[in-house]
């Protein structure tokens, strides 16, 4: 089972994404400094205030962390072998260099000397495979599915997901010495580096998780002067309803951070953390999507390229959804351009795409369904959803004990979803049910659908890449026994499931095309291209948006560096500091 990040209306709009091996358009880029002063303050002023529209970060744990926020906080405290640099390329972190055997299959990492954990405990080899076999262990891989997402290509991982495996190391993780780890694969994998830059192969103090378990080694990480973990900061004090407080880390191997403290502070929304911003309580906020268009006219005002989708979900196994012609009908009676201006007032890019603009393997001559153009088409949604009906047997009165679900308090999604349900009645002439619930119980329902005609019919969701490769877009979400595919594509008993199916196998073919030269990536890209378009004719997402980052930054905080990940990679916090305002 797999489980990757799924993207929030609540956490507007810091979202993990990626980007590509071939291109650096979407690149990191530093906060301009405004017109405050250039002189540095004190370090009694060097306190970053970063603003979190959420009352708690999920997780703090790196095993189990699915979601942007928790993973920004994870990324200060942990770091692994690899990470990503400014232009979101795959760089030596823990490790001091690797090598790739021939047939793809080894990664062998050797480590930097004298590593520490922020209370100074030793840090070697032995600590990077403890963290990567226990986060695929049954007790913490199954709290989120994120380490068998991620890591699922170590050999035997599911079995060690499932308990049949009792330890990875000596079998697919092996220690030569206290400075090299090996990791045996299953099979050829493009993505692996890609892959082990998510959080849960960081590497975490193994008897800080063993002297208080797994439901409460994170809140312990405050003590002895901060202990747990090996990145730039470590944590001064946490708090589960005031915040977190963080210091630099004495014992981190990079160049050391020039902040005495960063601050992660809740909010209970997006709009109460930017009114703090406003009354100069936050140096860093989000903005809420009514304030966009004041906000840009700011000089506080940066934007980032983001690799996010937003996207209606239809489950194929229930009727009629499964039929093509119905599907490509009711993709082609929305008009995405009008929903991305009447909502959300321009702040988005209307898109047909699954794989998102900026990121190694888009399609720039992708095709939405028919033919059409994001306006979508009337004419041809009527023709196609009639010869749908008369396919089935079914009727439009039959669409009205169909339920669209989306997530409560929010009147974005709200609105999105009246467009859009209004949009299916005057163009096929159909009543489609709404109804909401909590955005965290929307993810669990969606984590039910597989395989099942519920609990979900149709939704909205969105996803943000988790490593850079279109394999986290195509066959996470599409493959067989993908936990992600709650559309159920290839698992239904439609007419086109045969084609489906031999779409997936497709998918399995590109998964294991891992040749890293120019032609080989071309090659990839094309393979997942010719998979995309079969998934937009199909509508097995109906894609509506592509969405940036937007954010407002106080202009005597310098040096702050965001890429389209939406976060700052380790070694870059050395750069950041507070100047006297």
């Amino acid at each position: 089972m797999r489980f990757g990040k799924k993207l929030s209306w609540l956490t507007l709009p810091s979202l993990l994404c990626l980007f590509s091996l071939l291109l650096t358009a979407c690149g990191g880029g530093s906060v301009p400094s405004g017109s405050g002063s250039t002189v540095k303050a004190p370090a009694s002023q060097q306190i970053y205030r970063w603003g979190l529209n959420l009352p708690d970060i999920t997780s703090f744990d790196p095993g189990t962390v699915t979601d942007s926020p928790s993973i920004q906080a994870v990324n200060l405290v942990f770091t692994g072998l690899v990470q990503l640099d400014d232009n979101l390329n795959v760089k030596p972190q823990l490790a001091s260099s690797y090598n790739v055997s021939s047939d793809g299959l080894t990664y062998t990492f050797h480590l930097r000397p004298n590593l520490k954990f922020s209370d100074g405990t030793k840090l070697d080899a032995n600590d990077v495979a403890y963290s990567v076999d226990r986060a695929l262990s049954p007790s913490v891989n199954n709290v989120s599915g994120a380490a068998l997402t991620y890591l699922g290509n170590l050999k035997d991982a599911t079995a060690r997901t499932t308990g049949a495996v009792k330890s990875l190391i000596g079998d697919s993780i092996i220690v030569p010495n206290p400075n090299t780890i090996v990791f045996k694969l299953s099979n050829p994998s493009a993505y692996f580096l890609q892959a082990l830059t998510y959080p849960v192969s960081y590497v975490v103090e193994k008897s800080v998780v063993e002297k208080w378990g797994l439901s409460s080694w994170t809140d312990h990480l405050s003590d002895n002067g901060g202990q747990g973990g090996d990145g730039p900061f470590k944590v001064k004090a946490y708090s589960h309803t005031t915040g977190i407080q963080f210091v630099p880390n004495p014992n981190y191997y990079g160049p050391k951070p020039q902040l005495a403290e960063l601050d992660y502070v809740p909010y209970k929304d997006t709009q109460t953390e930017y009114n703090a911003y406003l009354a100069n309580q936050i140096d860093f906020t989000n903005i809420p999507l009514p304030q966009v268009a004041a906000a840009k006219k700011s000089p506080d005002f940066s934007q980032t390229p983001a690799l996010t989708i937003f996207y209606i979900g239809m489950n194929s196994r229930v009727k009629p959804l499964d039929n093509q012609d119905i599907r490509q009908a009711m993709a082609l009676a929305i008009n995405r351009n009008a929903i991305v201006q009447g909502v959300y007032g321009n702040a988005y890019t209307p898109t047909c795409h699954i794989v998102p603009q900026g990121q190694y393997g888009y399609d720039p001559n992708l095709q939405c369904p028919g033919g059409a153009t994001t306006a979508g088409d009337k004419a041809k949604a009527v023709a196609l959803f009639n010869e749908g009906l008369a396919q089935t047997g079914a009727t439009r009165a039959d669409f009205s004990r169909i339920t669209f679900t989306y997530p409560s308090q929010n009147a974005n999604a709200a609105n999105e979803v009246a467009a859009e349900t209004q949009m299916w009645k005057s163009v096929l002439g159909i009543n489609v049910a709404t109804t909401t619930v909590s955005q965290s119980n929307l993810f669990k329902q969606l984590s039910l659908n597989n395989g099942k005609a519920g609990p979900l019919q149709i939704w909205i969701s969105g996803w943000g890449a988790d490593f850079p490769d279109p394999e986290d877009w195509i066959s996470l979400q599409f493959a067989p026994n993908q936990a992600n595919n709650a559309v159920n594509f290839g698992q239904n008993d439609s007419a086109q499931v045969k084609q489906q199916q031999a779409a997936q196998a497709e998918m399995a073919k590109a998964d294991l095309m891992h040749g890293t030269s120019a032609a080989d990536l071309a090659a990839r890209a094309k393979a997942y291209n010719q998979i995309e378009q079969q998934l937009v004719n199909y509508a097995a997402w109906i894609p509506i948006y592509q969405r940036p980052d937007l954010r407002l930054t106080k202009p005597w905080v310098h040096g702050l560096t965001f890429t389209s990940d939406s976060s700052t990679p380790p070694n870059d916090w050395a750069k950041v500091y507070i100047t006297k305002h």
